[in-house]
């Protein structure tokens, strides 16, 4: 096996994209044996994994297989042993799957090693063990639902990494981007992946953003030769805006209504990311005590911090009474109570801490739907705070229950100020267009008129003269 210094994936060569592989093994030439017998036993449950003495070809340079071996596993598996943390060629092999964002899963075979010399992607994550005094087919087990954990966004991690790293090599070429519904698959990915592990590689997200440029580029080109369609034909399509206009017009409230659905949707989505569901779960059940009071304060500064970031958008959390039969929850954590904020002109008054609240036959579906999955009003309604928009999403403690809600609003004035202003901005825009169109095909038809015509107008006077 060979110990020169291997490139890093920004420096790799062509590479031809290859089926995936289950898992890459990393070992110790000393443990072959127990190699072979983990191979087995994954290959005889229908996995595929990769190992050197396999899957390198005769002629094939060594560490570019080892590059492709790694960039094709969904998963990263290191052979624990005195020999293997000691190898510079595995310390290698972990540093370029680490390059990679790899998901690793260390198995410890024989102990005896300095820990000190444990490569940081390895000693920090959990180890199974493997060794000769372990029971080898429960720890398999173990192993194959570790590899099976969120499969799907770990093979798409893996497509789209050994995309990107083709992409790379090949100079960036735009012929190597995604399109479509490739692309439109790839971005919903990338937002997913930045709360599941592994996560997006850089190159992974440049790929994606270039790609996304490329395609806005195709759309903009495909725009303007449209513009230079609808130039040829103003006169017909003076009348296609005007019946489209109505349309418009009349759809505009619900344009608004999504777009305003799309900012409770991001303010939700970002109020959720800040909030330890475990630190929440404590002040929302446990007694008071100076940790829960601490709990509470990193608690309001985050819902402060979302309305301060995006001031429409009023976070509150609850949660529920775990009575089922109880139609009441109690206020968490309210942005309203934000000592900075001038109580004496807001029309709202703040909730307090643990506040019970007797939830009313309208909101009582969304609030209890909201400890499910994010739900959304769909209209406006009243309560005794006021007139709002609103949406609720669980929040999960570590174990991923469900342990409360995060509510946040708009103010209603807000959503229809929105919606009127859109109606107002199509109905300026509508008018600029008729205009303009209405110009522009007077200038086409003077410049495209017949040069008889001037000289019929001309001609006329004088014919009459003739007459007379």
């Amino acid at each position: 096996m060979s110990t020169s210094t291997p490139s890093t994936a920004a420096q790799a060569n062509v590479r031809q994209i290859k089926p995936q592989n289950d898992v890459f093994i990393s070992y110790s030439r000393r443990d072959k044996a127990f190699v072979e017998k983990l191979d087995a036993a994954l290959r005889s449950l229908n996995r595929a994994p990769w190992v050197d003495w396999e899957d390198i070809y005769k002629g094939e340079e060594w560490w570019k297989a080892i590059q492709r071996g790694i960039e094709s596993a969904n998963t990263f598996i290191f052979v624990i042993s005195p020999d293997s943390v000691a190898s510079a060629v595995c310390r290698d092999e972990v540093t370029y799957a680490a390059e990679c964002n790899k998901r690793f899963l260390p198995i410890v075979w024989r102990e005896g090693f300095d820990p000190k010399l444990l490569h940081p992607a390895i000693a920090s994550h959990n180890w199974l063990f493997f060794r000769e005094t372990d029971d080898f087919n429960p720890a398999l087990q173990e192993l194959i639902q570790a590899m099976d954990t969120d499969l799907v966004h770990l093979r798409a991690h893996t497509r789209l990494l050994m995309r990107a790293l083709e992409w790379q090599s090949k100079a960036q070429n735009s012929s190597y981007l995604l399109r479509g519904h490739d692309l439109q698959e790839a971005e919903q990915w990338l937002m997913q992946g930045v709360n599941k592990d592994p996560k997006p590689t850089p190159l992974q997200t440049q790929y994606i953003n270039s790609s996304n440029e490329a395609e806005a580029l195709v759309l903009k080109a495909r725009q303007k030769a449209k513009r230079t369609v609808v130039l040829a034909t103003v006169l017909v399509n003076m009348l296609l805006v005007t019946g489209a206009c109505f349309w418009l017009y009349s759809s505009a409230s619900s344009w608004a209504r999504r777009w305003v659905e799309r900012q409770l949707q991001d303010a939700l989505n970002v109020g959720l990311v800040g909030i330890n569901g475990d630190e929440f779960e404590a002040i929302a059940y446990s007694p008071p005590s100076s940790t829960s009071e601490e709990f509470y304060q990193n608690h309001q500064d985050w819902l402060v911090k979302v309305n301060t970031a995006l001031p429409n958008a009023f976070p509150r959390t609850y949660a529920p009474t775990g009575n089922p039969n109880s139609n009441e929850i109690i206020w968490v954590g309210d942005s309203f109570r934000d000592p900075a904020r001038d109580t004496a002109s807001q029309s709202v008054s703040a909730t307090q801490y643990r506040q019970p609240y007797t939830v009313d036959s309208t909101s009582q579906y969304w609030l209890a739907a909201g400890l499910i999955e994010p739900t959304l009003t769909r209209s406006i309604y009243t309560d005794e705070f006021g007139s709002w928009l609103s949406i609720c999403g669980p929040i999960q403690n570590s174990a991923g229950q469900v342990v409360g809600g995060l509510r946040v609003d708009l103010r209603a004035d807000y959503v229809r100020r929105i919606e009127q202003r859109v109606r107002n901005a199509l109905l300026t825009a509508y008018v600029i267009v008729f205009i303009w169109l209405f110009i522009l095909s007077l200038i086409i038809l003077r410049a495209t008129r017949l040069p008889t015509d001037s000289f019929a107008l001309k001609a006329a006077p004088s014919q009459k003269n003739q007459t007379e």
